[in-house]
């Protein structure tokens, strides 16, 4: 506030003889005007950039202009194009040789990511990575496309290989279900990332597959494949191997066979 406010007050009052009131709102008028002087203001500095010359200069904040509506658009569009340079070199350094990425770069404020699925899990994997939470119309037989967001900047992606690689997942699996790009088999326990195993319990009644961990009572701790994925995943199948029997133990049951023959 304006610490002469109140001497220019009582002047005015004393020199018109006007109400208070109204001495009140000339002399806000005044100051709002900036015809009063505040002895306590201190101008503050802009520092302004010169991209020509990549040199800053320091100006009065009295001389600082007001950016237009269209410079602050542009201003804003040249960080967001900003922005997603240095998250497609992020990607790229962070995603070494042989992790299936094809190529990668930044296509105004956003970032285009090519990849290839080479095996179970590839296209989920990159789906967690990139950010990706909307699938896209598939209108190739040979590639899964995504969009989503990382870092604050958009991201859309194409993995090639991917429908292929989970045909053969899925032919392969006893109970397949397919949830977040990646499809598991129901008939496996699955492992999450703790190391707790979970087997299928029983379906909700909208499709999605309900587990139980082991341990646990299955009739009243079933959780949903999806919660369960989020919380503590990846999952992964887990084969379990039957105990091979020794030679004594293969001879006796043939013995057996023999005598109940």
């Amino acid at each position: 506030m304006n610490k002469n406010i109140p001497s220019v007050r009582d002047m005015i009052r004393a020199y018109t003889g006007c109400t208070p009131e109204a001495a009140n709102a000339t002399t806000m008028a005044l100051n709002k005007a900036g015809l009063l002087f505040d002895p306590f203001w201190v101008e503050g500095v802009v520092l302004r950039k010169d991209t020509a010359t990549e040199t800053w200069t320091r100006e009065p904040m009295s001389n600082a202009r007001v950016l237009t509506e269209l410079e602050q658009q542009t201003a804003a569009w040249d960080a967001s194009c900003a922005r997603a340079t240095v998250l497609a070199e992020k990607i790229r350094t962070e995603c070494a040789e042989g992790s299936g990425l094809l190529r990668v770069r930044a296509d105004g404020d956003r970032v285009l990511v090519s990849v290839q699925a080479t095996e179970a899990g590839h296209w989920a994997q990159w789906r967690t990575y990139l950010g990706i939470t909307e699938d896209l119309p598939q209108t190739l037989s040979y590639a899964y496309c995504g969009e989503g967001h990382r870092d604050g900047v958009a991201v859309s992606v194409v993995a090639y290989d991917g429908p292929q690689v989970e045909e053969r997942v899925t032919a392969a699996a006893t109970m397949p279900y397919r949830h977040g790009g990646q499809v598991y088999d129901l008939a496996l326990p699955q492992q999450d990332s703790t190391d707790r195993v979970w087997n299928f319990h029983s379906t909700r009644t909208d499709g999605m597959p309900m587990l139980s961990m082991r341990g646990v009572d299955r009739s009243n701790a079933t959780v949903p494949l999806a919660n369960v994925v989020h919380h503590v995943g990846p999952l992964t199948a887990v084969r379990e191997q039957l105990p091979v029997p020794s030679v004594r133990e293969t001879t006796r049951a043939a013995a057996g066979a023999e005598v109940s023959a």
